[in-house]
């Protein structure tokens, strides 16, 4: 039962640490939780620095605000590659660890421990430069970004429909088309 248990833990450990080491390549799944984090966020106000530099003149952004978000997402971003590439280091020593003949569980433990904390670090600090981003906003922004979130599925269809091109509309839902007769008499 206990030889089970450790190897039923090492191929935790192994699939969790084999996923983010795969390449940069993005999964559906992957794209779909980052995107629902974005939408709870923003949901709370906390926007990313970029969404808020593309709608700089709907908001009202000044030229010192701009530049401030600028320099604190360029400060993120690269703290970001910084911890990523920490957690990329680790995850190859975790994996050497276990392709050893003899599995030192201390040192296993003490990388796995290592790495959630760097994760949750990382995270910890994007929900901080969130919460900077949004403080350098004034109340007045805040609510223009919320009248603005509002609009975001109108926005998404009018960029689709500029895409596709002007497609016909949908015929109206009162119509049967089975039958043309009943259509001509209206």
């Amino acid at each position: 039962m206990n030889k089970k248990t450790a190897l039923l833990l090492t191929l935790l450990l192994i699939l969790s640490a084999a996923i983010p080491a795969r390449s940069e390549k993005r999964s559906w799944p992957a794209m779909l939780s980052n995107l629902r984090f974005g939408l709870y966020m923003a949901e709370n106000n906390l926007f990313e620095a970029r969404v808020i530099l593309r709608l700089k003149s709907e908001i009202g952004l000044t030229p010192a605000q701009e530049q401030k978000i600028e320099n604190m997402m360029l400060a993120h971003e690269e703290n970001v590659i910084r911890r990523a590439s920490d957690i990329k280091v680790l995850e190859l020593n975790f994996a050497a660890l276990l392709k050893s003949n003899r599995i030192d569980r201390r040192e296993m433990e003490k990388l796995a421990r290592a790495m959630g904390k760097l994760k949750t670090d990382l995270q910890v600090d994007h929900l901080n430069y969130l919460l900077d981003v949004r403080d350098t906003l004034t109340p007045e922004q805040i609510q223009k970004m919320e009248k603005i979130k509002k609009e975001i599925p109108q926005r998404l269809r009018d960029r689709m429909h500029e895409r596709r091109g002007d497609l016909p509309p949908p015929p109206p839902s009162d119509v049967k088309e089975d039958d043309p007769a009943e259509g001509e008499a209206l």
